[in-house]
């Protein structure tokens, strides 16, 4: 009979049925959606979280350590170069000072296309250490290939050596070289990768995650103390088989993946080394990775629950006082939980009905806040992602492939974009036209401009050997089109064969040529108008000839207008100074020694510049 009765219709049930239908149903439902759309948002602000741990590991790995190691090797075939008839003694001097410039190196040995055996540098302590451990396994460091040279200078990387009795895990690099006088030689180098390991495990954060650094026989090369699986150890995750069939040699870096291990999920990243075959593989408990997600999906089934219970508890009693304010509330949250954070609260009462009126209200404002914070911080992410890919997409990769010249260029940012540009046109098997530039103003705004100079220079290829001709149709093109800005250029044309040089500026800095041959700079300004300003340009051009051993300099004011701490700027004496002192160093080694030394002169506890850097710099006569 009980049971008939609490079955039997009345007023109170249907309001109880319709308060769940009406109020916790879609409050349910909008919940739900939330937090599917913070899951999304979570995943991708891992996936970007990912990408920047992977991408530092590659850099540390690739940059900061064996590209600086083949910068050292590099350097030394270019000392040796200099005199290749070197007595012994000056030679093994200056090997065993190269060695010990090198804190990870171990060995360097040089095998020369007349010498019968290679001459082996080394770090005796350390070797006589290695040997003392492992007498049979140290004589891999002597195991010079000595690969002949093939005709293109390239670096080549062997497997690593590991010592298992010292712990040591060793680099052997090899650079093979043909000098002017058709002398072949290679020169040989073996470094501490462990000075590598020792800094991925004390410097970059990761966090709970698991690192390793795998071979390409899926054989952990390093671990940090988070992972599962130590040195030695084959890594069974399922995402070894896209890093096993991506060692190819070149760095990439993947979107996060998911894979399931031992009964348990997981999510990783991975990149491949440059320059070793190593997989460096991120990897993360998916429970772990998503806990704030799991926390909050159980906090709402929590709070559902008891308001649930409340809400059983108070219609009972209170259904006729309550019920009207109750729909009210209900319809209020329901529009919250739809977006309309606008939405106004009116209860009248003090009681706990009214101060849930407030939490709504309250609510409802912080979450406005939230969301237009977020989707501000969206949007400035994604201005900051489409103008660095614009960026980097209109800079030419490499340089000019003529005979007869050498080229170098750097384009260094403020910021993560900016306004300096250049570009080259090969217009013929011995002429090529290049373009120098600078928008005024620094970041977004002045990338999309020169991203417009791209345009508006690509366009100009026809009349490439017409330096005035180059500006002022790039300043057809521009005028009106830039609002406020402006932009400074200077342009030069160059014959090889004839040996001329045909340079117009707008506005820009001196073109320098350093004559070697008379230990000479000349400086070049033409007097020409700043692009964007007027609908006709008049940019006068200059004419010289060029000589073998000449170094043209092209470069944006960010280097001469450099300040140290004191408000000084750098200059151009300075800067032409650089130019006289290492008038025999390759192009990009001279750049290399601009910057390192724009950076002492600024301060090296400043991590950017306080303008743009741009540099072009061209030996005639040189590859």
């Amino acid at each position: 009979m009980k049971f008939k009765r609490l079955l039997k219709p009345s007023l109170l049930k249907k309001f109880l049925l319709a308060f769940f239908i009406v109020t916790m149903i879609p409050l349910s439902i909008a919940e739900y959606f939330t937090m599917q759309k913070a899951e999304e948002e979570l995943k991708s602000v891992l996936n970007e979280e990912y990408y920047l741990i992977i991408d530092q590991l590659r850099r540390t790995v690739d940059e900061v350590f064996i590209g600086n190691w083949l910068t050292n090797l590099t350097s030394l075939a270019g000392y040796l170069e200099k005199d290749l008839y070197l007595s012994d003694e000056l030679r093994n001097s200056l090997m065993d000072a190269k060695l010990n410039q090198i804190d990870e190196s171990v060995i360097l040995a040089l095998k020369m296309s007349d010498m019968e055996q290679p001459f082996f540098f080394m770090k005796s302590e350390l070797i006589t250490e290695l040997y003392s451990k492992d007498p049979e396994n140290v004589a891999e460091l002597f195991q010079f290939t000595g690969e002949a040279y093939t005709g293109e200078i390239t670096s080549s990387t062997k497997s690593p050596i590991y010592l298992k009795n010292s712990q040591k895990l060793l680099l052997p690099i090899e650079f093979p070289v043909e000098w002017e006088n058709g002398q072949t030689a290679v020169i040989r180098g073996v470094f501490d990768l462990n000075t590598i390991l020792d800094y991925i495990s004390t410097e970059i954060l990761i966090g709970a995650r698991e690192l390793y650094i795998v071979n390409k026989d899926e054989q952990v090369v390093f671990s940090n103390k988070n992972a599962k699986f130590t040195s030695g150890d084959t890594l069974p995750y399922p995402i070894m088989t896209k890093v096993k069939n991506s060692l190819t040699g070149e760095a990439r870096i993947f979107q996060i993946e998911q894979f399931s291990y031992d009964g348990e999920k997981y999510l990783g990243n991975f990149t491949i080394s440059q320059y070793v075959k190593w997989g460096i593989v991120v990897a993360d408990k998916y429970s772990r990775a998503y806990a704030m997600v799991y926390q909050a999906k159980r906090d709402i089934i929590k709070w559902i629950g008891i308001a649930i219970l409340l809400c059983i508890i108070f219609s009972v009693f209170f259904a006729q006082s309550f019920s009207s304010a109750m729909r009210y509330l209900a319809d209020i949250a329901k529009k919250i939980g739809g977006g309309e954070f606008d939405v106004k609260v009116k209860v009248k009462s003090k009681d706990e009905m009214g101060q849930l009126g407030e939490s709504l209200q309250e609510m409802a404002v912080s979450l406005k806040d939230a969301v237009r914070v977020k989707e501000e911080l969206f949007a400035m992410q994604a201005e900051v992602k489409i103008a660095s890919r614009i960026q980097q997409s209109i800079l030419p990769v490499g340089g000019p492939d003529l005979k007869g010249l050498g080229f170098g260029a750097r384009y260094i940012p403020m910021e993560g974009v900016a306004g300096d540009f250049y570009d080259f046109h090969v217009l013929s098997e011995h002429t090529v036209g290049v373009l120098v530039a600078d928008v005024s103003g620094h970041g977004i705004p002045a990338a999309m401009i020169s991203t417009m100079v791209k345009v508006t220079f690509s366009q100009q290829s026809n009349i490439g050997d017409e330096a005035s001709n180059v500006l002022n149709e790039m300043n057809r093109l521009l005028s009106g089109k830039m609002e406020d800005q402006f932009l400074t250029a200077s342009y030069v044309y160059l014959d090889l064969k004839k040996k001329i040089l045909i340079t117009a500026d707008a506005g820009h800095c001196p073109l320098l040529i350093w004559r070697r041959k008379t230990k000479e700079i000349l400086r070049i300004k033409p007097k020409g108008m700043i692009i964007g300003f007027m609908p006709e340009l008049v940019c006068p051009i200059e004419e010289l000839k060029i000589k073998d051993g000449d170094r043209i300099v092209m470069y944006t004011d960010g280097i001469i207008e450099a300040a140290n701490p004191d408000g000084e700027l750098f200059n151009e004496l300075r800067f032409i100074d650089l130019i006289r002192e290492n008038q025999d160093s390759l192009p990009e080694d001279f750049i290399d020694t601009v910057v390192d030394t724009l950076k002492k002169w600024v301060g090296e506890d400043k991590k950017t510049f306080e303008d743009d850097l741009t540099m072009v710099v061209m030996d005639i006569g040189k590859n």
